[in-house]
């Protein structure tokens, strides 16, 4: 450095004065043996600096480095004196030249450049460079001074910079940074910046959203919920997750699923809030539709059993509050309906009962509630009435409704209903009674001529009071096991083979023998005795199957079908009941298939589906039973793990002579063979039916044709015959001819 500062003084070299590898102590001042003083500050200063130095002279040859330098081109200081500075700096792509070529020293760099250098030990790093040309004071070229710095770290973090902007901008997500305002509402955010994704979703370009208050995209279909609850995590500086509707430019609002997070700076301060939003609308409106498949009629869009009895019971518990409130449900069923059906068919049949659901609502208030509860019966709740004479008024006003004609496709329909009515005043608690007792008017209306209504009466509490009645014999069957499992096969059309069982209970009540399930299943339903019932029925049906296998081994293995009640689905302890049943019965679970109604599966969908992926992987076999009489919803048929369908016993009856049934029944077996899964036809009777099951290619089928439910005895003998089935299994497809000797 002396050398290049005489140089510069009075252009008389001397020998060069090269920086040490460590750095001079601030306290002890060397012995400088004839070296000006000025010279070895400067020579600790330039050791000192952060940045690499190298001074040249006029041939590029190091004459002085400090030991940054050296150490960031992976070399000693030691190395580096007296050779070419070109030796040492290895820029990758040639970016940096010091030198120039021989013929051109004007090519020679000298100014700021950044780039890759490489390191001896061939290891690369990003460099800041400046080189100066040094002077003499005649202005004569002496050497060049170069600083270098290792800019790695910051290349690095604006890379890191770079690829985050890139990612923010073209995120599906939407983003938005919003600064915190010194205002009393903590939503009161002011915008600093939104992605290209914001703009998309809201209309709002970033140059004109930028600097307004985030309310901008809050409306009235906001949820105060969900804005409380922001609310509060912005006053605690905390992180928070909502769904919210938010607006557009155009007035339009969407759902977006939306996480706040506060950012602090260096003092712990929340100076800013990144949310990050994703569209939700599709959604939320899915949602939204299965919340109304779940409460309402899909043909009417009236409300459904289950909302009805939901509305009802909050009316029931009203008056437990205040004693002077009246209400009264009306239970109305169509009469001649079912001529209706045969004779035009289902689809007036449809286009009927929906002309009467708007008929129906026409003649109550918007405080009161029409439901359809399935069929061609309606439910009707009158809130805040003052007597009786106002319900009897209300169905007088039905009865005239429904007298008008019906102009439906071209035909003119006239329908009557037969129309019950229960008071709040009777001397019930339940809202099942409250419906009951309805229904059992409504039938003693219907056999007094139809299209007239009554009243319950005390004569019909007496019917009510034997029901009550076989609730309590209900109850002490349960505990006695007073049960017996009756059996009908399932059959292979294809050889009338027996593939399985489905399994029927029975009660054997002490005085009255027999009673069908018609008769009591409901009644179970309805007071929970269904639970004990159905564990009772799961255990027998799978204890005799096992026995049936052991001692008349079948390939494939019979298999037994049990009846799930909605009520039993819904049961959080059924996948233990199960699985303590197949552990205890030694059944394998493959031979066990669970049956189970559309409308027990709809009700609540996700619960469902976590069910029945807990009972598939159990290995169970899954059914759809009854299908088509429910929900009737072909989409969910696509959600859900069934191995079985089973088409009701109302669509086979009619599958030989109504075309329409026919195609119907064509078009639940296609959709279930591209879904997979089997096909069981409920109720054959005729050999037209089989022969037209057959044409359609339905695999499986039961019902009296082949057989009646039969106590487990009988059901031994079916299974010891090689085949009892095999000349039905003859019947050719849509001919309907029967084999000889049949």
């Amino acid at each position: 450095m002396a050398k290049i500062l005489q140089h510069v003084e009075a252009e008389t070299p001397k020998e060069p004065m090269v920086a040490t590898e460590t750095p001079i102590s601030k306290n002890l001042k060397p012995d400088l043996k004839g070296v000006r003083e000025t010279d070895w500050l400067l020579q600790t200063v330039v050791e000192n600096l952060n940045d690499g130095v190298v001074i040249t002279d006029v041939e590029d040859c190091v004459l002085v480095v400090n030991s940054r330098m050296a150490k960031l081109v992976g070399c000693s200081v030691a190395e580096m004196v007296g050779k070419p500075a070109d030796r040492f700096f290895s820029a990758i792509d040639g970016w940096l030249d010091f030198q120039g070529d021989e013929t051109n020293k004007s090519r020679q760099f000298y100014g700021w450049k950044e780039g890759q250098l490489k390191r001896k030990d061939g290891r690369k790093f990003w460099a800041e460079v400046n080189s100066t040309l040094l002077c003499s004071n005649q202005g004569q070229p002496v050497g060049t001074l170069i600083t270098l710095k290792d800019i790695t770290e910051r290349k690095w973090l604006e890379e890191y910079l770079r690829l985050l902007e890139s990612v923010v901008v073209n995120a599906n997500e939407i983003v938005m940074i919003s600064q915190a305002e010194p205002t009393d509402d903590p939503l009161s955010l002011r915008i600093v910046y939104v992605n290209d994704a914001f703009s998309r979703a809201t209309g709002h370009s970033s140059g004109e959203i930028i600097g307004k208050s985030a309310q901008i995209l809050l409306g009235e279909k906001t949820e105060a919920a969900e804005l409380n609850l922001i609310r509060t995590s912005l006053l605690d500086h905390e992180a928070v997750r909502a769904e919210v509707i938010l607006y557009r430019q155009n007035g339009t609002h969407f759902w977006v699923d939306v996480n706040m997070v506060p950012i602090r700076n260096e003092q712990g301060q929340v100076t800013h809030f990144v949310s990050v939003m994703r569209e939700v609308t599709e959604r939320k409106l899915a949602e939204e539709q299965l919340r109304r498949n779940a409460f309402h009629d899909p043909l009417t869009g009236l409300p459904n059993r289950l909302l009805f009895m939901e509305r009802l019971t909050l009316t029931v518990n009203r008056v437990k509050q205040d004693s002077n409130y009246q209400f009264a449900v009306l239970f109305l069923d169509l009469d001649r309906f079912k001529v209706i059906n045969d004779s035009l068919g289902h689809m007036i049949g449809d286009q009927l009962l929906v002309a009467i659901a708007r008929r129906l609502e026409a003649c109550i208030s918007s405080l009161d509630t029409v439901a359809r509860l399935g069929g061609d019966e309606f439910t009707i709740l009158l809130e805040n009435i003052q007597h009786e004479g106002d319900a009897t008024k209300v169905a007088d006003r039905v009865q005239e409704e429904l007298s008008r004609p019906f102009s439906l496709s071209g035909h003119e329909v006239f329908t009557s209903a037969s129309i019950g009515i229960t008071l709040s005043t009777t001397d019930f608690e339940r809202p099942e009674d409250l419906l009951r007792g309805s229904d059992i008017a409504m039938y003693r209306a219907k056999a007094q001529g139809k299209a007239c209504h009554e009243v319950f009466d005390t004569d019909m509490h007496t019917h009510v009071v034997a029901l009550m009645q076989m609730e309590n014999d209900l109850r002490k069957a349960i505990d006695h096991q007073d049960f017996e499992l009756y059996y009908q096969p399932i059959v292979a059309l294809a050889t009338g083979k027996i593939m399985g069982f489905e399994a029927l209970v029975r009660w054997q009540h002490p005085e009255q023998g027999i009673i069908s399930p018609a008769k009591f299943v409901p009644i179970a339903e309805e007071t929970g005795l269904i639970i004990p019932l159905g564990q009772w029925v799961l255990r027998e049906s799978c204890r005799q199957l096992k026995e049936w296998q052991d001692a008349f081994p079948h390939d494939p293995p019979l298999t037994v079908s049990v009846n799930l009640s909605g009520r039993q689905f819904s049961q959080q302890s059924l996948i233990g009941q199960i699985r303590q049943t197949l552990s205890e019965t030694g059944l394998n679970a493959h031979s066990l298939k669970l049956e189970i109604t559309e409308s027990a599966i709809m009700e609540n969908t996700e619960s469902a589906m976590d069910m029945l992926l807990q009972l598939k992987a159990m290995g169970i076999q899954l059914s759809v039973d009854d299908f088509g009489t429910g929900y009737s919803s072909l989409g969910y048929l696509y959600r859900f793990p069934m191995d079985l369908l089973k088409i009701d016993q109302s669509f086979i009856s009619r599958v030989d002579v109504d075309g329409e049934k026919l195609e119907l029944v064509r078009t639940i077996i296609t959709l279930a063979w591209n879904l997979g899964m089997d096909v069981v036809a409920e109720g054959v009777e005729t050999t037209k039916q089989l022969a037209q099951l057959k044409a359609l290619k339905c695999e499986y089928a039961q019902g009296f044709l082949f057989s009646k439910p039969v106590p487990k005895q009988e059901a031994a003998k079916l299974i010891a015959q090689p085949n009892p089935f095999q000349q039905l299994a003859q019947v050719l497809p849509t001919t309907g001819r029967l084999p000889e000797n049949i």
